[in-house]
């Protein structure tokens, strides 16, 4: 009754063996940005408009984010720059 549709193998799902590297960044990169945004806008209205207990934790929680993306940002570049 019902088609059976088998995924397509891709790099996350069957990766090379002759490729090493942080899983963790393939993840990251295969986010779309809209998703992103909308987690970052979430967490942005509870610590703004959530429950008091949890406040503080959130405010911290997007401090951290902003701190590790700002020197990503920074990093990255430099980076590029050595391997070029």
């Amino acid at each position: 009754m019902f088609k059976k549709n088998k995924a397509q193998v891709t790099e996350l799902t069957a990766p090379e063996e002759g490729k090493k590297g942080c899983c963790i960044s393939k993840m990251c990169n295969s986010a779309k940005p809209q998703t992103k945004e909308a987690i970052l806008g979430g967490l942005t209205f509870l610590s703004m408009f959530g429950p008091k207990k949890l406040r503080p934790h959130l405010q911290h929680a997007l401090a951290v984010i902003a701190i590790v993306t700002f020197v990503v940002k920074a990093i990255k570049p430099k980076r590029e720059d050595k391997t070029a």
